[in-house]
């Protein structure tokens, strides 16, 4: 798994990426979580924060510094 996500990260180049589903995101490469609970998620991220608001939150980190957030999500807030 560790060559997969090595050729990956080599052939994309990216620092992070987020993927917005409904009723999900999905963050990978984020530095630290920042806040956590129920009804507000503050992620640090390479150069910036990204903080969600809303309802019924629950986690699964899927792998180091990658993370997806399942709820009912109301607000997105990047903060340089």
């Amino acid at each position: 798994m560790h060559l997969y996500k090595t050729m990956k990260n080599f052939l994309m180049d990216f620092d992070y990426y987020i993927d917005l589903y409904e009723n999900k995101i999905h963050v990978f490469n984020y530095t630290d979580i920042l806040k956590l609970n129920d009804e507000e998620i503050i992620l640090a991220m390479p150069s910036f924060t990204l903080a969600l608001k809303g309802n019924n939150f629950s986690v699964k980190q899927l792998e180091k510094r990658e993370i997806l957030i399942d709820g009912q999500i109301n607000q997105v807030v990047f903060t340089r």
